[in-house]
């Protein structure tokens, strides 16, 4: 018998700018990721990213900007994140750890910061759930999100602005704004007009909702679909996990 409730039926209580931004991407992936609970282990990169952010929040709270506290950081979290600090990766990052920290050291330099990582909660209409995100860093007139990257894009993706267009929702007369570093140079990109991303958001929750409204079984809901493995987001734990699911 099928629930009237297709979230609680297979165990989702929120969805969040990322689950949903998985799903538009690569449905398969996200069935893997939030019905069968298959993640794999952060990257070196993603580590890089969130030492980073807890260096920057640091900076507010203590006055500077720790270089000592930055390295830890990042150890800590390869650890927790079953990173070796001697492979490639790991140690490239590491390397670059100091000239990320110089450019938003110098050019992140937003006043009142009011909060760090904040939870944030959206609730739709006809949608059972919420749909929860965290930003990262909240200011007196504007929610910024720290992005750091290798490669400096010309532009915010679509996915992207969807995940600031949750924040908008929530603070609707903040001005909304993404804040990119590489290792050499930043960017900022403030989003005026996020209308049509908050649709999109709520279309594609609706769609995750319809979709598990099919069948209270999840083996079943992942026959309806198929993995292309050959997508660079199918790293081997995934791929051995698929064949698991689908073969």
């Amino acid at each position: 018998m099928l629930s009237n409730d297709p979230f609680n039926a297979h165990g989702i209580h929120w969805l969040s700018p990322s689950s949903i931004n998985t799903y538009i991407n690569d449905p398969p992936m996200w069935v893997m990721r939030y019905l069968f609970k298959v993640r794999s282990s952060s990257g070196a990169a993603a580590v890089r990213g969130n030492a980073l952010e807890f260096a920057l929040e640091k900076k507010y709270t203590e006055g500077e900007f720790d270089y000592a506290t930055l390295e830890a950081k990042f150890m800590t979290l390869c650890a927790e994140s079953t990173i070796a600090l001697d492979t490639k990766p790991a140690q490239k990052e590491m390397k670059s750890l100091t000239n990320f920290g110089e450019i938003i050291d110098k050019w992140f330099d937003y006043d009142n910061l009011e909060s760090y990582q904040e939870k944030v909660e959206v609730k739709l209409d006809d949608l059972s759930i919420p749909i929860i995100g965290y930003i990262d860093f909240r200011f007196k007139d504007r929610v910024v999100d720290l992005k750091t990257t290798n490669r400096m894009p010309s532009e915010p993706t679509e996915a992207q602005k969807r995940q600031m267009a949750l924040y908008s929702m929530a603070y609707p007369s903040n001005e909304i704004e993404l804040f990119f570093a590489s290792s050499k140079d930043h960017k900022k990109f403030i989003l005026t007009n996020l209308d049509e991303y908050k649709k999109q958001l709520a279309k594609a929750a609706h769609t995750i909702q319809k979709f598990l409204s099919i069948s209270n079984d999840k083996h079943e809901l992942a026959s309806l679909i198929y993995p292309n493995t050959d997508s660079w987001m199918w790293g081997k734990q995934m791929k051995e996990e698929a064949k698991k699911i689908w073969n």
